[in-house]
């Protein structure tokens, strides 16, 4: 056999090799699957949720003077155990008082024509923060300044089911999601077929609501009124529809 014959037979091996290697690669290789095409909806719900407040964080404090600071805390503490004595007696539970300022200071006369100040004495103060239920303010607030309390600062209106109040708001913001892509679709051949994605975008607890009644002469006679507190949760819905 020529050279010449021979390099034919090598070029038709190569191309017959080439055309049934082609012919024999796994169908989809080079193919890109095509994922249905899903039909969806983006809707933003609100839910709200209103409640009356059950309970009260109580702010008031006690402080006494002297010019020895060992005497001054001495009847502080005479003063604080006569108050915890006196909401322990209106039944608040040991765990629900709680100190939220302690200190011991010098107290200086100002001299405005000197220029100078006079060291007077110390001054002990210790504030307290009570968390009770609404319908027993008035009488916790009697009390505790008849046992010697001598600083109100203020009420502090609250919610004690905050975790539940937040899941009947998602709730509530499902709801208006839902009713809100069933009136995009209202008058099309669509209707909602499940729901793709859920996110919470925000959520809203109760802002506990201060009341100030510094300067109140009788305690007892203030009125506890908490109005109302509100819970806000907003959520975004990518519901499926056919």
């Amino acid at each position: 056999m020529n050279k010449k014959l021979l390099a034919l037979f090598v070029v038709i091996a190569i191309l017959s090799v080439i055309f049934i290697g082609g012919k024999t690669l796994p169908k989809g290789e080079v193919k890109a699957n095509e994922d249905p095409i899903n039909h969806t909806i983006s809707v933003t719900g609100e839910g709200v949720v209103e409640v009356a407040p059950d309970v009260v964080n109580l702010n008031f404090g006690i402080f006494a003077e002297n010019p020895d600071p060992e005497q001054a805390m001495d009847l502080l503490s005479k003063k604080a155990n006569a108050v915890i004595k006196a909401l322990l007696d209106l039944g608040i539970p040991k765990e629900k008082i709680k100190t939220s300022i302690f200190s011991l200071n010098p107290v200086y006369d100002y001299n405005p024509q000197t220029g100078e100040s006079k060291l007077k004495g110390f001054r002990a103060s210790e504030n307290f923060v009570v968390i009770t239920e609404i319908e027993k303010a008035s009488k916790v607030l009697s009390a505790v300044v008849k046992s010697g309390v001598n600083n109100i600062g203020g009420i502090v209106f609250d919610a004690s089911n905050r975790d539940e109040l937040k899941l009947q708001a998602i709730e509530n913001a499902m709801k208006n999601a839902r009713a809100k892509a069933d009136a995009a679709l209202k008058g099309t051949n669509y209707k909602v077929t499940g729901i793709k994605t859920i996110s919470i975008e925000s959520v809203s607890y109760p802002v506990p609501l201060f009341k100030s009644i510094a300067g109140v002469e009788n305690e007892a006679s203030v009125p506890i009124e908490g109005g109302t507190l509100k819970v806000n949760v907003t959520v975004n819905v990518i519901f499926t529809f056919d």
